[in-house]
C-alpha cells in the first residue's frame, strides 16, 4: 500500500521533508513521471520511492537513539554498483541527517567535514543541494527567524460571526499528507455537504510552503470546487506546521478564504479564532506554537501562549453570558490513554498535559464548554469523562496510516488512572474503536450539526470503510 510514514521526533519529520525534496529533484532531473492518483493529482513520493524509504529508516534510527547511525561516505571514485545502490542511498541519507544534527548542536567543524564528504562522494548532488536549502530553512546557519505568531490588539480580534444558523461543520485532523487516501477521505467529507471545513493541524512533513500548497490548499480547493467561494476552510497550527519556522502555515492563512470569491469576513487572520452563530462558538486554539523545535526530542509539554489563553477565556465567558455554548478545538490533546505526554519524566502523570489542564480549568470555570476535539495522535478516541472534561475527543485519524503493530489502542504502561473509551452501543461489551482495513486502521472524520434554536448539537463519527453510516453518534 503506497503511504508515507511519520515519526514522533521532529528531527525525523524534518529529515523526511528533506529527503522528499531530494526524491523530487532527482525524479524531475531524470524525467521520471510521478504516479497520478485516481483524481489525476500527482502523488507525493511514498515509501515505494528508494530515497523516501531510506529516509524513513534513518528517521526511525533518530527516533530510537536521537541520532543517525554513523555512515562512511560512499567512495568518491567509481560508479555505484546495482547491488549496493540501496545501501548507498541509505549511507547518503545518514550523512545528510548527521549534517543537520551537527548543525543543530552547533558543531560547525563536524558539519563542514560531513558536507565535504557528501559533496565529493558518489551521492547524488541533489542531497547536497537539499541539505544546503534546509540548513537555511531551519535556521541552522544562525539566521533562524521567529515564528510569525499573530498577537491580538483587542479582545474582539479574530472573532468571526458568520456561521449560518444550524451550521454543518466538518472536522478532520492530521490530514495534510497529500496521499491518495487523504484525497479519498476529503471526497467522503464533501459528500456530507458541510458549510465549513476545519482542519485541526499538521501538514506533513514539516509544514514547508511547498508542502502547504501541494498537500493542503491545492487539494482542498479542487475537491470542494472553492473557486466559486464555497465552503470556507480554517486551519489550526500543529507541531509539524511550525517545524519549518511557520512560514508555510502563516503564508497559507490569507489564501484559505480570499476575497473574492469569499466574503471578507471569512478571512482567518491568526492561528487561533472564534467562529460563531447565534448559539454556538467554535474556539480554535494554537497549541503548536510551543511545540515547534524539530531538534528537541525530549517530549515537550506544549502550552497556550498566556495572552492567547486570556483571549479564549474571555470568549467563553462573554459568549456564555448570553446563553451561548462553546466547542474547543486544538491540535494537541489534553489527555491520552494511548500516547505518553511529557516523555523523559518531565511531568509525573504522562497521561495528562498539565499545562493544558491548567488552561482547561480556567476555560471550564468561564462558562459552558460542550466538548473539546483534538488531533496529534493518529487515532480515534472517544473518551468517557476525565480530568473534569465531559467530552474529550481525539480525531487524529485523518490520513496517516496507523498499523496493527503496534496498535494505536495499546494503553500507556505504568500510569494510573487512564481515561476510558466509551462503550460501543452497537457491540455490547466492546469500546468504540476504528475498524481495520487491510494492514491499517481506518481513517475518518467528524460531522457536527449545530441546532441554534435548541442550543444542542450532534456529533457523528465516520470512518473511511463506511463513509455514509456513522460509527458513533452523540448529542452535545
Amino acid at each position: 500500500m503506497p503511504h508515507i510514514e511519520t515519526h514522533s521526533t521532529g528531527m525525523g519529520s524534518l529529515f523526511q521533508s528533506l529527503a522528499e525534496d531530494v526524491a523530487q529533484r532527482i525524479d524531475e532531473r531524470d524525467g521520471v513521471a510521478r504516479p497520478e492518483s485516481a483524481s489525476g493529482d500527482p502523488q507525493r513520493p511514498t515509501m515505494e520511492h528508494p530515497v523516501v524509504k531510506a529516509a524513513a529508516e534513518v528517521a526511525a534510527e533518530i527516533e530510537q537513539r536521537g541520532e543517525a547511525s554513523e555512515a562512511a561516505a560512499p567512495a568518491a571514485d567509481g560508479a555505484v554498483q546495482p547491488e549496493s545502490a540501496g545501501q548507498t542511498i541509505k549511507d547518503c541519507a545518514s550523512i545528510a541527517a548527521q549534517i543537520l544534527l551537527a548543525r543543530a548542536k552547533g558543531d560547525t567543524a563536524k558539519a563542514e567535514q560531513l558536507e565535504d564528504d557528501l559533496k565529493f562522494s558518489t551521492c547524488d548532488p541533489a542531497w547536497a543541494q537539499a541539505v544546503t536549502r534546509y540548513v537555511q530553512y531551519f535556521g541552522l546557519d544562525g539566521k533562524k527567524g521567529e515564528i510569525p505568531y499573530v498577537h491580538y490588539t483587542g479582545m474582539d480580534d479574530f472573532v468571526i460571526e458568520r456561521l449560518p444558523a444550524d451550521a454543518r461543520i466538518a472536522l478532520v485532523a492530521d490530514w495534510g499528507t497529500g496521499t491518495e487516501d487523504a484525497v479519498a477521505l476529503l471526497e467522503q467529507v464533501r459528500a456530507h455537504d458541510p458549510d465549513i471545513l476545519i482542519h485541526l493541524g499538521d501538514i506533513y512533513y514539516a509544514g514547508t510552503p511547498d508542502e502547504c500548497q501541494k498537500y493542503f490548499l491545492t487539494l482542498v480547493d479542487r475537491v470542494f470546487s472553492r473557486g466559486a467561494g464555497q465552503v470556507p476552510v480554517f486551519n489550526l497550527c500543529g507541531n509539524h506546521d511550525v517545524y519549518s519556522g511557520g512560514g508555510g502555515f502563516y503564508g497559507l492563512l490569507p489564501q484559505l478564504n480570499p476575497s473574492p470569491p469569499f466574503h471578507p469576513g471569512w478571512e482567518q487572520k491568526a492561528s487561533y479564532f472564534a467562529l460563531r452563530s447565534s448559539a454556538w462558538q467554535l474556539l480554535g486554539m494554537d497549541t503548536g506554537l510551543h511545540d515547534h523545535d524539530p531538534f528537541d526530542v525530549t517530549g515537550d509539554v506544549t502550552w497556550l501562549e498566556p495572552a492567547e489563553e486570556a483571549w479564549h477565556v474571555d470568549k467563553v465567558r462573554r459568549f456564555s453570558k448570553n446563553g451561548g455554548r462553546t466547542i474547543l478545538l486544538s491540535h494537541h490533546q489534553l489527555f491520552s490513554a494511548f500516547s505518553a505526554i511529557g516523555k523523559q519524566g518531565k511531568v509525573p502523570d504522562v497521561s495528562i498535559n498539565a499545562n493544558l489542564q491548567a488552561s482547561w480549568q480556567k476555560l471550564a470555570a468561564a462558562g459552558d464548554v460542550a466538548a473539546w476535539f483534538w488531533g496529534h495522535e493518529h487515532n480515534l478516541c472517544i473518551y468517557e469523562p476525565f480530568a473534569g472534561l465531559d467530552k474529550g475527543r481525539c480525531i487524529g485519524h485523518g490520513a496517516i496510516p496507523a498499523f496493527l503493530d503496534p496498535s494505536p489502542y495499546d494503553p500507556i504502561e505504568g500510569v494510573s488512572p487512564l481515561p476510558e473509551l466509551v462503550d460501543d452501543p452497537q457491540n455490547p461489551g466492546k469500546k468504540v474503536q476504528l475498524a481495520v482495513t487491510g494492514p491499517v486502521y481506518d481513517h475518518g472524520f467528524v460531522i457536527l450539526d449545530l441546532d441554534d434554536a435548541t442550543r444542542t448539537a450532534k456529533a457523528a463519527y465516520y470512518q473511511s470503510s463506511q463513509p455514509d453510516v456513522a460509527m458513533y453518534e452523540e448529542d452535545l
